[in-house]
């Protein structure tokens, strides 16, 4: 019955969804109102699909090399998702394809919502069919002949002349439903749905308005509306026809953002932060607990006051814009912190730009590479000032302690002076790819990060002390060193835990070295002597690849102060090869993690869905990978993290 009543409601709007809003009407920051939380949005589907079609993906999934794994995904996909929506829907999805067309937008609103109780924020679909507006009526008007036949509760309304179709939704039922198929036990799922839908009775005044869930769907000239409240959908209504003030687009949080980051988009999304860090710290003040009145400990400082410390107080919006052309593909990440406001891990990233490109020991077979140009001493004044925030004083006795317990075998160390005060304002780390195909092999490749030191001796000698301490409790082994190439490495072997089936894993040691003004660190020794190779003998710099100047161009350059790349094709050669061959490697890790299977056995149904033995091998499909690379940019307004990967050579005509 949950599962049923859940199917009801995907085969009513998924079928709907597909579809979006046409450049006659209004965009969407002039349609929705100004009190809008997150909007997603593609403001011409049209291009969507012409650029998927393109899109290397696209044309890999399409690939007869793929088509064994392809097919037997999508029959899954038909047989447990398709097939028991479209008995529901009494229609098959294939039918609305055609509806695909222009702006397509997803909306929550605050809906004067204050955090506790009723109203809820509301959600709003807006879509436009463009020339198929017959086809969706048609479509509508079966799913509502539909809906009566089964016996659901219904209602019409009619709001600025355009009739909708209300749905009326039971939500301790339909909150049942969505347990059972996130896995929930069947006693459990019981037990929790009756008392959420206990809470959203008494939650609202008459005990019985927050038991429902209403979905209204209408349609006005070409656009399809589907919203959980009618206000809403009144007040887009009375946009798309040049009424009604009070738009998104007149939000400074939105223009601000509409003119910078979220220009020429494909596909965008925006959060208005702001508001709701606002309520959720009035609704979790100091000194309470949880909503359902059960204690948390984050709840003792306050989540205002947590929030204030971790500077998320001050983050006004979030944001994405994925974009594609000749060149590859975009995507820009972006947080709205005005610099004024910055503090807690803001103040962290509040760098100045500084070059960030591969230096020249970095071998050109690094598989992933990243350079972050932060500034050592300010991210401790940042830590320091967030930990004080929250717990006053508390970071400095911890401070205290470990020193005092250091300083029982070192008298003259000083955690400030040692290490602290030697950090430098440039991190890196490369990675090479796995030398085997083991499980162990994927998830610890050979890998090294570098920390820049005005004296990287006397920070290895800190870090020495810190690392030793830490594992004297667990371990009683100590540093061990050798000489190379002149200089010394330092390996520390690290206390091993038991697996699920008590073994010991493998032992796995830390090695440090001092060289060229930075400290190395990798549980990879040959990588450390690699390091101290590169001074005598250079290695081909990874700086060299070709196209790589020109990809950070496109992400602002590599002087931002910070700067990534990763070489999709020897990281996705090595994956699809380890699945190949091991294709129960994914149920196998989650058997032996410790939120897996307690029995240990590799699940069957996650093989039923991706069967990685029908890959193909991965020299048959590499003409659909090539690089990507990634840069932080820092401007009064905020963070925009831009990354670009260039379309694949071997694709270009």
């Amino acid at each position: 019955m949950k599962t049923t009543l859940l199917n009801s409601l995907f085969a009513f709007t998924l079928p709907l969804a597909l579809c979006t809003a046409r450049a006659d009407i209004p965009p969407a920051e002039r349609l929705l109102p100004s009190d809008t939380l997150a909007v997603l949005c593609a403001p011409d589907w049209s291009k969507v699909t012409a650029a998927r079609q393109q899109a290397p993906f696209a044309l890999l999934w399409k690939d007869p090399a793929m088509r064994p794994f392809c097919d037997k995904f999508l029959a899954k996909l038909t047989s447990d998702v398709v097939a028991p929506i479209e008995r529901d829907l009494g229609a098959k999805l294939t039918d609305y394809a055609d509806l695909l067309q222009g702006q397509f937008t997803l909306a929550v609103t605050r809906n004067g919502w204050t955090g506790a109780g009723e109203p809820l924020p509301a959600f709003v679909l807006t879509l436009d069919a463009r020339d198929k507006a017959d086809l969706l009526r048609k479509n509508l008007a079966d799913v509502k002949r539909k809906l009566t036949d089964s016996g659901r509760k219904t209602r019409t309304d009619t709001i600025r002349g355009v009739e909708f179709t209300t749905v009326i939704l039971d939500r301790p039922q339909l909150e049942g439903g969505l347990g059972t198929i996130g896995g929930a036990g069947a006693g459990a799922g019981s037990a929790n749905t009756q008392k959420s839908g206990a809470a959203s009775a008494a939650s609202s005044p008459s005990g019985q308005a927050g038991s429902t869930i209403e979905l209204s769907v209408g349609q006005a000239d070409s656009a399809l509306l589907v919203g959980t409240s009618t206000k809403v959908l009144e007040q887009v209504l009375a946009r798309m026809a040049g009424a009604g003030g009070g738009a998104l687009a007149d939000l400074p949080a939105f223009e601000a953002d509409a003119s910078g980051v979220l220009r020429d988009s494909l596909l965008y999304g925006w959060i208005h932060f702001a508001p709701i860090a606002e309520t959720l710290a009035r609704l979790f003040p100091a000194g309470e607990g949880t909503p359902d009145g059960e204690p948390a400990a984050m709840m003792a400082f306050g989540l205002d006051k947590m929030l204030g410390a971790l500077g998320l107080s001050c983050l006004r919006t979030l944001a994405f814009n994925a974009r594609q052309n000749a060149e590859g593909e975009f995507f820009d990440f972006y947080l709205g912190v005005p610099e004024e406001t910055r503090k807690g891990l803001f103040a962290v990233l509040n760098a100045t730009p500084k070059d960030a490109s591969p230096p020249a020991f970095v071998p050109a077979e690094a598989v992933n590479f990243s350079r972050w140009r932060a500034d050592g001493q300010r991210i401790w004044a940042s830590v320091e000032a967030i930990a004080n925030e929250i717990a006053p004083g508390m970071l400095g006795l911890v401070v205290m302690q470990v020193e005092a317990m250091i300083k029982e075998r070192s008298p003259a160390f000083d955690l400030r002076k040692n290490l602290i005060a030697n950090l430098g304002d440039d991190f890196i780390s490369y990675q090479k790819a796995p030398r085997g195909t083991a499980l162990d092999d994927l998830i610890s490749p050979p890998s090294v990060t570098l920390i820049s030191s005005p004296n990287p001796d006397q920070l290895l000698q800190g870090l020495k002390s810190v690392l030793s301490m830490l594992a004297a409790p667990l371990s009683s082994a100590g540093f061990k060193e050798r000489e190379f190439l002149g200089r010394k490495i330092h390996s520390l072997p690290m206390p091993t835990l038991p697996t699920k089936e008590g073994s010991a894993a493998a032992e796995e040691s830390v090695h440090m070295t001092a060289s060229g003004g930075y400290l190395a660190v990798s549980t990879d020794a040959a990588l450390v002597e690699e390091y101290l190779r590169s001074g005598e003998t250079k290695p081909k710099p990874l700086a060299a690849l070709p196209g790589l100047s020109e990809a950070g161009g496109k992400v602002g350059g590599m002087a931002t102060g910070l700067f990534g790349y990763q070489d999709d094709v020897e990281n996705l050669r090595t994956l699809t090869e380890i699945l190949r061959n091991n294709g129960d490697l994914i149920s196998q890790a989650l058997a032996t993690s410790p939120i897996g299977p307690k029995s240990g056995e590799p699940d069957k149904a996650l093989k039923e869905w991706f069967d990685f033995s029908l890959l193909p091998p991965f020299e048959r499909i590499a003409k659909y990978f090539h690089l990507t690379v990634y840069a932080g940019q820092t401007s009064k307004e905020g963070f925009t993290l831009k990354t670009f990967s260039p379309r694949p050579p071997k694709l270009n005509p």
